[in-house]
């Protein structure tokens, strides 16, 4: 028999006397088996439940079984879900938060459960007729109560089908927010269409939601660590937004994990955990919740899918900052405030009870233990890290505000995190003044340019100039807050029109200089400025390794040619136009090809291989210059040189496209080789469904 015995979940003191008043004896011992025993199934899940025995201090263990469990001898082969403590049925979280008692729902259409029934949530991952059993365990006594079948085990099977699970609403919220409460019960079990996004199973968690209209944006918004979701349950403004606002919480001293996860040996029911222990493995349990929340809503919500928007302050801006580097291909645009960008620098932390709350969810930045996404945790959680390894498909564009006297999240990982993106072209939009953690962001000196409706420049089916090295930047300093400009930006002043041309042989951009206005003083848009311009989020334009880029600088006004030059795609095959000249008036950048502009693939550079979007999710575009005329092949192949698949064979000379396809695919790293003759060019290619 699996044995998976966890520490029971205990209400406040409040709720815990509030239920045993209402709902318990004295006399538990008179009770030696479970009774009423009930299942529903739906949307992959299957909801036990049954009436709780007197007393406190029981665990509930749940089997699951294809067979009846007529005796105690059928545990022996049944599997054992979970296990759950004292009144399961009540929710907790949302009880502690509104201060009275408040019980789960089964299902969106049911009533809530009675606070004296217990329930636990299997999330099931195979189709087929499954019985289940509840038996209780006295942590009094160490004793397990009496088996007997048909009372504490269902008599007939519940049809069960691995559905992808749902969102279970509970109830509208009118105070102190008004929208849609959620649940979602989570597992412990990686299955392959809901991944573990606990290490205890059937864990409740809350999201709030605001129903907008079909076509309007949906924003995803992020609250600071020891709030709640109710703290982000709103939008930018804009009418007929949808809003969901995911509630990050754990029932110990370090109140959340900033939208990340915890190490496997995580203790919910100890308030003050040690250190995380150097053997084990940081899961990447809220990260993967919030990635199933985002799909959820995309298959089911009538939102525009091309404007899901990022927010958030401290830890939510943390949550905006990091979703724009993890899950760009989700994210059209993040906007934080004072945000935690860089867990892996220890540099002065001004907030050594915040370091020793990341020991213990995540290990130690010198342990630097390992994630369950194939990352090491300070890699993972570190802005400077993100720019580097990500540097090819960058973030989504994001813009921050941060504070110089910053005494949580601190300012010198600010400045770090600002030399990594200038390094890298990642682009972003940062300003800084003298505000610390806690003081209010509609006082702080940048505070006229805190616009939240900001976001809606950018779209996922929209490329955008990343800027880098703009000559009219404040200077940020070395980290030390007394060093630098008291008041700064970072590409601030740049601007750029929203209608970017995006072909496969052309790329342009309308760049503009902009003012900048503070509380207490305008900053006039320079005269004149440079800037380097990296084209990201790129939907059709080719960046091909090696190849020559012809690039133009026109005055927008009457065309006139300013500036004209060659570039190419750096090491990681980003593609940066150095010392774009922005005057008064607006300028018009362009890129094309140099095959485009006159000078034949096979006199100019032989054989290149460019491809329109990286990573390729859906199909993308390939782009090959053959370098003579002959026979050719396009093939794709995994990265231990199996062949996935030919994209062509057959006669070519001259330039020509192809388009690769993901369906069919596993996601992960391809490499697509080209061939004709004795030459050969291979690009590593990302796959993601």
């Amino acid at each position: 028999m699996r044995t998976a015995a966890r520490a029971p979940h205990r209400l406040s003191w409040f709720l815990l006397a509030l239920f045993t008043c209402l709902f318990v004896g004295t006399a538990f011992a008179r009770i030696t088996t479970v009774n009423g025993i009930q299942t529903t199934h739906h949307d992959g899940q299957t909801f036990v439940t049954w009436d709780n025995l007197a007393g406190t201090n029981w665990t509930y263990h749940v089997f699951r079984s294809s067979h009846y469990m007529g005796g105690q001898s059928d545990l022996e082969d049944a599997d054992e879900v979970g296990t759950v403590g004292d009144s399961s049925a009540v929710d907790r979280r949302i009880s502690n938060l509104l201060g009275t008692l408040l019980t789960f729902r089964t299902d969106s259409a049911a009533v809530p459960l009675s606070p004296a029934r217990g329930l636990f949530c299997a999330t099931v991952s195979d189709g087929g007729l499954f019985y289940y059993a509840v038996i209780a365990e006295s942590l009094n006594t160490g004793t397990f109560m009496t088996f007997k079948p048909d009372q504490n085990s269902t008599s007939q099977p519940k049809l069960e089908q691995g559905n992808r699970p749902k969102p279970v609403f509970q109830r509208k919220l009118t105070t102190p927010v008004h929208g849609d409460d959620y649940v979602l019960f989570t597992s412990d079990r990686d299955l392959p269409n809901f991944p573990a996004m606990c290490n205890l199973p059937s864990k409740a968690f809350h999201l709030g939601v605001i129903r907008g209209l079909p076509g309007s944006a949906l924003i995803l918004n992020g609250h600071g660590r020891g709030g709640s979701y109710f703290n982000s349950l709103g939008g930018t403004g804009v009418p007929g937004e949808w809003v969901m606002s995911i509630d990050d919480y754990l029932s110990t001293s370090d109140a959340a994990d900033f939208y990340f996860g915890y190490h496997q040996d995580y203790d919910w029911a100890t308030l003050w955990n040690p250190t995380a222990p150097p053997y084990t493995i940081v899961a990447d349990y809220s990260d993967q919740r919030v990635q199933y929340l985002i799909d959820w809503a995309t298959n089911s919500w009538t939102h525009d899918r091309n404007r899901v928007y990022a927010m958030g302050s401290s830890m939510g801006g943390t949550f905006a900052f990091f979703l724009a580097w993890h899950h760009p291909e989700k994210i059209a645009g993040a906007l934080a405030f004072i945000p935690k960008l860089c867990f892996g620098y220890t540099s002065n932390d001004p907030a050594p009870w915040l370091r020793d709350s990341f020991n213990r969810m995540w290990g130690t930045v010198d342990e630097d233990l390992p994630t369950t996404n194939g990352t090491t945790t300070y890699q993972w959680m570190d802005g400077r890290s993100q720019a580097e390894t990500f540097a090819n498909r960058g973030s989504a564009p994001m813009v921050g505000f941060v504070g110089r006297n910053d005494d949580v999240v601190g300012w010198g990982e600010k400045v770090a995190y600002f030399n990594a993106l200038e390094q890298n072209h990642s682009g972003g939009t940062w300003f800084w003044d003298q505000r610390g953690h806690y003081d209010s962001q509609y006082t702080a000196t940048w505070s006229p340019m805190q616009n939240w409706k900001q976001l809606y420049k950018f779209r996922l089916d929209q490329s955008y100039p990343a800027f880098s090295n703009c000559s009219a930047d404040f200077s940020a300093g070395n980290g030390d807050p007394a060093v630098g400009d008291s008041v700064g930006t970072i590409n601030g002043f740049a601007d750029w029109d929203s209608l970017v041309v995006d072909t496969q042989t052309r790329w342009s951009v309308t760049l503009r200089s902009r003012a900048l206005n503070t509380r207490y003083q305008s900053f006039a848009k320079p005269a004149s400025m440079t800037v380097d311009v990296s084209p990201r989020r790129l939907q059709q334009f080719l960046v091909g390794n090696r190849s020559t880029y012809v690039w133009t600088v026109r005055r927008a006004s009457d065309q006139m040619l300013l500036q004209l030059g060659t570039t190419q795609p750096d090491d990681q095959n980003v593609l940066t136009v150095p010392g774009v000249v922005i005057g008064a008036g607006d300028v018009t950048l362009t890129l094309t090809p140099l095959t485009i502009a006159g000078v034949a693939p096979s006199t100019a550079h032989g054989m290149h291989l460019a491809i329109s979007r990286q990573p390729v999710r859906g199909s993308a575009q390939v782009r090959v210059d053959w370098p003579a005329a002959g026979e050719g092949r396009l093939d794709l192949y995994d990265v231990a040189g199996r062949h996935a698949r030919t994209l062509f064979s057959g006669s070519a000379h001259g330039t020509a496209t192809h388009t690769l396809s993901a369906n069919g695919l596993q996601p992960g790293v391809y490499l697509m080789r080209a061939r004709q003759g004795g030459e050969q060019k291979t690009q590593r290619v990302v796959i993601l469904n």
